[in-house]
């Protein structure tokens, strides 16, 4: 009954992200890029710099020329992000893994029923996580790739891919507050509570795996940002 339960919640949450017009494309524009000390210069009229992106075509790495998502574009990145990608399958297989070990929650037992359980449990939060984000960032405009930054230094690049979190950019390229990574991360965790065992769940839990899936997210947010020099190293090997 819980599973369908959830099953129930996910095909209305994938319901929601298509009633969002595919077809919808956002203008192309190009926006002047501030200064270290605070002054805007123009772009010259020459081409931004371009970072590679291997789920869509070439993301622009600065706010200069940023191009939001087309509706097409935000469909692949959903289905993709929610369903087969080798991420959202290692991320839901890993986090099983953690649950199986620690016999999380213990009324499912062990074994590959109770892998089978635990791994369909997290299967089902991340793609209803990835569609109440899907959806309100079609609504809002908002954007849901991670975009490197043009920051240099350990730390300050560190500190970017953690704050990516709660901050992203609007369809004008300007910094805002990641309303819609947040809350659906809230939401997916709130979802998840009703096809739980029974009285396994409080409020406590809930708002702990909040924390456990924005520090998985920063996680994943360090190595997209990192991801370059990582390859260069195992390149020269």
């Amino acid at each position: 009954m819980h599973f369908r339960t959830a099953v129930s919640f996910l095909l209305l949450a994938t319901a929601l992200v298509f009633a969002v017009p595919a077809n919808a494309e956002p203008e192309d524009f190009s926006e002047q890029a501030a200064t270290e000390t605070g002054s805007e210069s123009g772009t010259g009229g020459q081409e931004p710099e371009r970072i590679e992106n291997t789920t869509l075509s070439p993301l622009p790495a600065a706010v200069t020329g940023y191009r939001p998502l087309t509706g097409k574009e935000r469909w692949h990145l959903y289905l993709k992000n929610a369903y087969w990608s080798p991420m959202s399958l290692g991320r839901s297989a890993g986090a099983a893994l953690g649950g199986q070990l620690a016999n999380n929650p213990y009324q499912w037992g062990q074994g590959m029923e109770g892998f089978g359980r635990r791994l369909a449990d997290r299967s089902a939060r991340f793609a209803v996580q990835e569609s109440y984000q899907a959806l309100g960032a079609a609504l809002l405009q908002h954007e849901v790739r991670y975009i490197p930054s043009k920051k240099t230094g350990f730390f300050p690049r560190l500190g970017y891919a953690i704050a990516a979190n709660f901050v992203t950019y609007d369809r004008n390229g300007h910094r805002t507050p990641h309303v819609t990574r947040l809350g659906a991360v809230v939401g997916a965790e709130f979802t998840a509570d009703l096809w739980q065992p029974e009285g396994y769940r409080h409020v406590s839990d809930t708002m702990r795996g909040v924390g456990v899936q924005l520090g998985t997210s920063s996680a994943f947010n360090i190595l997209r940002e990192f991801a370059p020099e990582v390859k260069r190293v195992f390149r020269r090997r």
